[in-house]
């Protein structure tokens, strides 16, 4: 049975939450939106100062009409120092760890080149973690941390890695090994921590400042040196019976692929995915060391064997959106990750050749690049930390022997 307490803590939520997606309110517009009368709608603004999650602004316009009179009221905001969140990112070849604020703003980015593939999980987490560290110690109210997530590429279960093979990864008890290290490193504060596929992380990264896409079917691509991917229907997003849905990348388009290695053969990312297209730019002629930069330059510039193998690349991408689009027919699929780019130079033949496919009446999705850079995993981890603090614990609601407190863990 609910209590008062958890009826409380319940509406402190919501209030949280509009205050969030408004970004500020007048009192009066908050109890409407509440659907509450304004004393109870003051008692829960009253609680949220105390706790340092909400403020009250003066010098700030309320949108009201211009045509309103008298004293102008007070906007409440939330208190962007009130709680902060963390996202990481385990990648092939680097390591990212990002700060956002109360407001999910981004306040703090570090990424370094880090050989992850060559390297073993215990190495990995130490440096992760030497990286989470410092950066909570740079915020100027590090007890206010409620959380990390870390995003990888890998199939998981509850924080353990059932299998990363694009990094060599097996059976790695992750979020245990992390949470140790990050205890022994920052003793006294209690730090959240969770462990997310990377595509999912970039999905919600795209999507969960944003109402664009929340009445719509999106589909999200990861494309780094393998690809991945993330679905979310109506805002949410879809994880599937075991919460692996979205594996785009292992969209069977036959053949050999054209890097094998740390790919299954005839997968989509084997195809798509970073290690591909350097060894396809390879093959038509480029030099034996030119990478993913000297070959976007070179797409830029026009070179022909960057137009070549671009139009290759696009080809393949194209078997697999048609693939995704017949199955989950989305409004729009989203392309993100360092190799996201290429895209824009093919986009016209690629879209042909998803029209080909197509029965005719058959709608096109939309096809946009993520304009959030390759850190966007990273920053999808920090706001699955800020919707994690901003969601409703049902276990604590009828739990009414134990305290409730928003900065639960």
């Amino acid at each position: 049975m609910a209590t008062p307490q958890s009826v409380r803590y319940l509406n402190e939520i919501r209030a949280l939450n509009a205050l969030f997606r408004a970004g500020g309110m007048s009192r009066a517009d908050l109890a409407r939106v509440l659907g509450l009368n304004r004393s109870t709608t003051g008692n829960i603004i009253a609680n949220l100062m105390t706790d340092g999650m909400v403020v009250e602004r003066t010098d700030r316009p309320r949108g009201d009409s211009p045509q309103r009179t008298g004293r102008p009221g007070i906007l409440i905001e939330l208190d962007a120092a009130g709680a902060y969140f963390l996202g990481a990112e385990i990648g092939v070849d680097r390591l990212t760890v990002v700060a956002t604020d109360m407001a999910a703003r981004e306040i703090r980015r570090e990424t370094i080149a880090y050989p992850t593939f060559e390297s073993a999980p215990d190495a990995v987490s130490d440096r992760l973690v030497a990286m989470i560290a410092a950066v909570i110690e740079s915020l100027p109210k590090a007890d206010r941390v409620r959380g990390v997530c870390v995003g990888l590429p890998a199939l998981l279960d509850e924080g353990r890695v059932i299998n990363a093979l694009i990094i060599g990864w097996r059976d790695v008890r992750l979020k245990e090994m992390l949470a140790e290290r990050l205890a022994r490193r920052l003793p006294g504060l209690d730090l959240l921590v969770a462990v997310e596929n990377d595509a999912n992380a970039f999905a919600i990264a795209e999507t969960y400042r944003e109402t664009a896409h929340r009445s719509e079917t999106v589909a999200f691509l990861l494309i780094e040196n393998g690809a991945g991917g993330g679905v979310v229907i109506g805002g949410r997003l879809f994880r599937g019976s075991a919460g692996l849905a979205g594996e785009f990348g292992q969209l069977v388009v036959g053949g050999e692929g054209f890097f094998v290695g740390r790919h299954k053969p005839g997968h989509l990312e084997s195809y798509i995915g970073k290690d591909a297209l350097v060894a396809r730019y390879r093959a038509n002629g480029a030099a034996a060391g030119d990478d993913l930069d000297r070959f976007l330059a070179a797409l830029e510039a026009g070179e022909a064997m960057a137009r070549r193998t671009a139009s290759e690349w696009g080809r393949r991408l194209a078997i697999g959106l048609v693939q995704l689009t017949s199955v989950l027919n989305p409004g729009a699929i989203i392309l993100g990750g360092s190799v996201a780019p290429v895209f824009r130079h093919v986009a016209g033949e690629v879209e042909a050749a998803m029209r080909r496919e197509f029965l005719e009446g058959f709608p096109m999705p939309r096809i946009e690049v993520s304009a959030l850079g390759i850190e966007g995993p990273a920053l999808g981890g920090a706001f699955i930390m800020h919707q994690r603090m901003f969601s409703i614990d049902e276990r604590a609601i009828y739990a009414s022997e134990q305290p409730l407190t928003l900065f639960r863990t």
